[in-house]
Parts: structure tokens; C-alpha cells; sequence
């Protein structure tokens, strides 16, 4: 499983490739830690298309029409450069070596940031 940024149109020049795994495999940890300190959690960045939503659930034998799925949601991309900034300096980042993947996360909201462009993370699986 691995968390990936997704712009809510694409930037010229701006590779938004990213592994992903460690956040995924410690987003708890880094959740927990951001309420501890009065950041917003990674996870509250999470999103998805409906349509892929229904697709993925039809793929798992669940039948789409039994749940309802959120709309997209698209987050600013200041907000979420700020909470990965914020989750930079804590303890934890070190701790569970998830700077690499947070380091990709900034790079590409900095510059998302810079053209006002919007985001969210999904999951792969």
C-alpha cells in the first residue's frame, strides 16, 4: 500500500512521482503524533473519486450501490505543505523514517502551492 499525490490538474514540468509506502505504513504514527501537536493529519487529505470508488468495490465483490461514496474532495495545497512542514520537525518523522516520503510531498505541494493548484492523497494498493 502506498499514499500518492493527486493535483487537481496537472503542472507543466512537475514530476508528481512519489513511493509512498513508508507514510502508508505509518500514517497512524504520524496521525497520532499531528493531534498531539495541533497538525492536521495526513490522512484528512484523503480522497477519492466516487466512480473509481465503485469500480474498486464491484472488483471486491461488494456491490457499489450498498454504499455511499463521498465526492472528490480537493485540499489546498498551502494546507497540506504546511501540515507535512509541521510533520518535518517532529520526533516521529525520524523515528518511523518517513522524511524521504515526506520530502516528495513537499516538493510537489511547494510547487502546487506556487500555482494554486489543488490536491489530495489516494491509496494504492
Amino acid at each position: 500500500m502506498a499514499y500518492f499525490i493527486v493535483l487537481a490538474r496537472e503542472i507543466e514540468g512537475l514530476d508528481t512521482g512519489m513511493d509512498g509506502k513508508r507514510l502508508a505504513s505509518h500514517i497512524e504514527a504520524l496521525d497520532e503524533a499531528a493531534h498531539a501537536s495541533g497538525i492536521r493529519p495526513l490522512s484528512e487529505f484523503f480522497s477519492a473519486d466516487p466512480e473509481e470508488g465503485a469500480d474498486f468495490l464491484a472488483g471486491e465483490g461488494v456491490d457499489p450501490g450498498e454504499i455511499e461514496l463521498a465526492p472528490l474532495q480537493q485540499f489546498s495545497a498551502q494546507e497540506g505543505l504546511e501540515a507535512v512542514r509541521a510533520l518535518l520537525l517532529l520526533p516521529v518523522t525520524q523515528a518511523e523514517d518517513v522524511a524521504p516520503d515526506l520530502r516528495e510531498c513537499e516538493r510537489i505541494l511547494e510547487v502546487a502551492a506556487q500555482h494554486g493548484v489543488g490536491w489530495h492523497f489516494e491509496i494504492d494498493f
